[in-house]
């Protein structure tokens, strides 16, 4: 048997056909339904809409879909986040999301939903990374929807944040840094691979480097921008992802003269181009002084360890080999993650623990060494009678 309630709390019956409890509520005279597995989850989806009703939930907004809202979402992060954090996320809705729960209304929306999502993905081939990303991005719309009272509660608050499982980081051996330093000496990209290893900055930081940020007296970098390809703009300058990022890195005095010569260089590269040089002051431009896209730059980058004999590592890993000297040697972790524009030191402790695992253990092998006492030989003296 049915059982009423007034329409301002809602009824609660029992469908046969579909063996489903239905929960219904009027808004705006017209009438919106739930099925549910069990009474509870009716009444605690009446009491949740009575909340919304009583903060403005109109009929028309318990009828947005997820698609319509992901635009009017994505609209409104853009003009807060850098327009490639934009980039990445609009890929995520409209390739990840979009096609497997668009047409769904916010309303229909459960756990088991998003569940069904992130394992169908895995299933795909899609690596942990992306699923983990597809979480966010639907954690973050779903959030905003209970800010604009749409949702009473957020469905992604009840599944768990998807694993990512830490693959290990391919970095190369003193040898093979020296070997990779000698063999590209006169090549186009030497410098740049020369500077990524003894400075430690990402790609899109070094290509975004100017001779303006140099300077020569105090040997230092100044890093304040990077270059990035943005839909529909292609590459541009931004700022480093965060304040830390903005930095200011000692150099020695041999990367000093090796840009000294990469600047020589680059103005008999200047002379012959002539008016086809564009300038923008920049240390690694292409061949016409505009900036250069890192997919140009990485495809050069592997012929070169391939012609050498050198490990199919990626760019990026120039950057870990780096940070993985600096801490084996001994270096502060506070320095290093400085120097590699880490927001937080535990980034760097998180990130690169197995080189501060050795040091540690160099670290105890010093003090026993400083602190064991010698055993010395005691010549005993024989008592003549």
């Amino acid at each position: 048997m049915a059982r009423r309630r007034a329409n301002q709390e809602g009824t609660i019956f029992y469908r046969e056909s579909r063996r489903k409890w239905v929960a219904e509520v009027t808004l705006n005279g017209r009438r919106i339904t739930k099925y549910a597995n069990s009474q509870r989850e009716c009444r605690d989806w009446i009491h949740e809409m009575r909340i919304k009703i009583g903060k403005g939930l109109t009929f028309t907004g318990t009828q947005v879909t997820l698609e319509k809202f992901a635009k009017t979402w994505l609209a409104g992060k853009e003009l807060s986040l850098r327009s490639g954090t934009i980039d990445q996320y609009r890929q995520i809705v409209e390739q990840h999301i979009l096609p497997t729960i668009g047409k769904m209304r916010l309303q229909d929306i459960s756990p088991a939903h998003l569940k069904h999502l992130y394992l169908a993905k895995k299933e795909a081939g899609e690596g942990a990374r992306t699923v983990q990303m597809i979480h966010a991005v639907m954690y973050n719309m779903l959030k905003r929807a209970m800010k604009e009272g749409v949702l009473g509660r957020n469905p992604a608050d009840a599944v768990e944040r998807p694993k990512v499982e830490e693959t290990e980081r391919r970095i190369l051996s003193e040898e093979q840094a020296r070997q990779l330093v000698i063999a590209t000496m006169d090549k186009r990209l030497g410098t740049l691979i020369y500077l990524a290893l003894i400075t430690s900055m990402r790609e899109g930081e070094l290509l975004g480097l100017k001779w303006s940020d140099l300077d020569w007296k105090k040997g230092q970098l100044h890093v304040q921008r990077q270059v990035q390809r943005i839909t529909g703009e292609g590459l541009v300058f931004v700022p480093p992802k965060t304040k830390a990022g903005q930095r200011k890195i000692k150099l020695g005095q041999g990367a000093l003269e090796r840009l000294a010569a990469h600047r020589s260089e680059q103005e008999l590269l200047k002379a012959a181009q002539r008016e086809r040089w564009e300038e923008n002051d920049l240390i690694f431009p292409n061949n016409l002084g505009r900036p250069m896209g890192c997919e140009n730059m990485i495809s050069e980058f592997k012929q070169l360890l391939a012609e050498n004999g050198l490990p199919k590592i990626r760019f990026h890993d120039l950057r870990h080999t780096s940070i993985s000297f600096l801490l084996d040697s001994g270096t502060p972790v506070n320095t290093v993650q400085k120097r590699a524009g880490h927001s937080k030191a535990s980034v760097t402790t998180d990130t690169y623990g197995h080189s501060l695992a050795r040091a540690e253990e160099e670290a105890a092998e010093r003090i026993e060494e400083m602190i064991t006492p010698v055993p010395v030989p005691v010549a005993v003296k024989s008592l003549s009678k």
